[in-house]
């Protein structure tokens, strides 16, 4: 399993925002520029995010972004969670698949990865964004 840029750079966007604690909005660009992230890429990552009401927005000169709530209410998974989807190790384990029936009889190993799963999320859970400035 592999996380893709999408939670690389938008952690790293969050950090940004939660360094600022919610002073003054950041433009894209701002955050962009010290994250070298393009402002495009960055730009759909923030949708998500405020979708998500993790970050809002404000339009304007003095526009920009700001973390949503206080980072330390935020917690990792939650980010990683509106930047991917849903977080599953395997098809089986996902949302919708839940009740598919493996077609080779009982599956020998899911009580593995639902623990692996499980572990995973609970780290994630674990870490707040206050943990990473």
């Amino acid at each position: 399993m592999m996380f893709t840029t999408k939670t690389e750079y938008g952690m790293r966007a969050m950090t940004s925002l939660a360094r600022n604690k919610g002073k003054t909005p950041l433009s894209l660009a701002q955050i962009a520029k010290e994250n070298h992230i393009s402002v495009s890429y960055l730009e759909q990552l923030m949708a998500k995010l405020k979708a998500n009401d993790l970050v809002k927005s404000s339009k304007g000169m003095a526009g920009g972004y700001r973390i949503y709530r206080p980072a330390r209410n935020i917690s990792v998974f939650e980010v990683v969670e509106a930047l991917e989807g849903p977080l599953s190790l395997f098809y089986c384990m996902s949302e919708d698949a839940r009740k598919m029936i493996c077609s080779r009889g009982k599956c020998l190993t899911k009580r593995v990865w639902q623990e692996l799963q499980k572990n995973i999320i609970g780290t994630l859970r674990k870490f707040k964004l206050s943990d990473l400035i």
